[in-house]
């Protein structure tokens, strides 16, 4: 997920975007949230949720949100997936989950391993579809 580091870098660190979470538009693409949702935790690691939002009947839609544990003190960061949410498929599948001190433990390594791989594409695609050098926009 170097884009989104990138990202929250840009916005001032994880401490800065915890107080003031990114929302990016860059269309034709859905917008793109960035919120610290978690931390930090005793070990220095935070909890951050990354999602796409469309819309639908009025309601917003996630497609996807992955809530990610994030070790920011270590380059490159360690972005381990907790969870993946499309709304649009009804879909919501948990492969880790957040333990003692912040550590994590692995529930489903197969889903860990798709949702893991899934993130590095989608952080590549985000670079290429220009959101690194889109205005932030909070909403």
């Amino acid at each position: 997920m170097k884009t989104i580091e990138a990202l929250i870098t840009r916005a001032g660190g994880i401490e800065a975007v915890r107080a003031n979470y990114i929302s990016l538009t860059n269309e034709p693409f859905m917008r793109l949230v960035v919120e610290v949702v978690s931390g930090p935790h005793p070990n220095g690691s935070y909890e951050i949720s990354v999602a796409h939002y469309g819309e639908q009947n009025g309601d917003a839609m996630r497609d996807p949100e992955i809530l990610f544990h994030v070790l920011p003190q270590v380059r490159p960061w360690i972005w381990t997936p907790l969870w993946i949410q499309q709304d649009y498929l009804g879909s919501f599948n948990v492969c880790a989950n957040v333990i003692e001190h912040g550590l994590v433990r692995i529930t489903s390594q197969r889903l860990h391993d798709d949702v893991s791989r899934f993130s590095r594409l989608w952080s590549r695609n985000l670079s290429q579809q220009g959101f690194l050098q889109a205005h932030p926009v909070n909403a």
